[in-house]
């Protein structure tokens, strides 16, 4: 009885192992342009009100290509196991010399068809002097059920302390991680 209960514990010790080794770990990188639009006043740099403004961006679609990588890793959205934001930047594309002074703090949302809107990245205190910065991102949302949408959506909301030039363009980079495993 003792041999027959060692044997089942060791069987399913190495099926654990096996299902561990499935897993398929991969890091998606995603690339996206926002053109601030032009805000009320019209100079650049000029006072805003006391505390300065909240405001919030266009938002941004881009392309998943889930069914791709999907394919590519030979395996399928039911597999997927999680898929969260690893990493994201922004970078000043223009105008050129232009820094995030007038940034005090920003926050990236996420949504995608028939998901709710959710913030996965923030930066509160915004360095001085930087033409990129990196957001902390929330690794706890699963965003898997906006992964194998078709499209997915950025919105950024931020707080501003003067008006950016008319013309500033951001690049936001980032990277989302899939954990997939065939075996489940």
């Amino acid at each position: 009885m003792i041999v027959g209960s060692v044997a089942l514990i060791a069987f399913f010790a190495g099926c654990s192992k096996l299902k561990q080794i499935a897993n398929i770990n991969v890091d998606i990188p995603y690339t996206a342009q926002i053109a601030i639009p032009p805000l009320s006043v019209d100079t650049a740099g000029a006072a805003l009100p006391a505390g300065g403004l909240s405001i919030s961006l266009p938002s941004v679609s881009f392309a998943t290509n889930s069914a791709q990588y999907i394919a590519q890793y030979h395996t399928a959205a039911n597999m997927i196991i999680n898929v969260d934001l690893e990493s994201l930047s922004l970078q000043l594309a223009a105008p050129a010399n232009q820094n995030f002074d007038f940034l005090d703090s920003v926050q990236l949302y996420i949504s995608a068809d028939g998901q709710p809107e959710v913030m996965v990245a923030w930066l509160y205190s915004v360095p001085k002097g930087q033409s990129t910065i990196n957001l902390s991102t929330n690794k706890n949302v699963n965003l898997k059920n906006y992964f194998v949408k078709t499209t997915m959506t950025y919105r950024l909301q931020a707080h501003i302390n003067a008006v950016p030039a008319s013309s500033t363009l951001l690049n936001i980079g980032s990277v989302f991680h899939m954990l997939a495993n065939p075996l489940n």
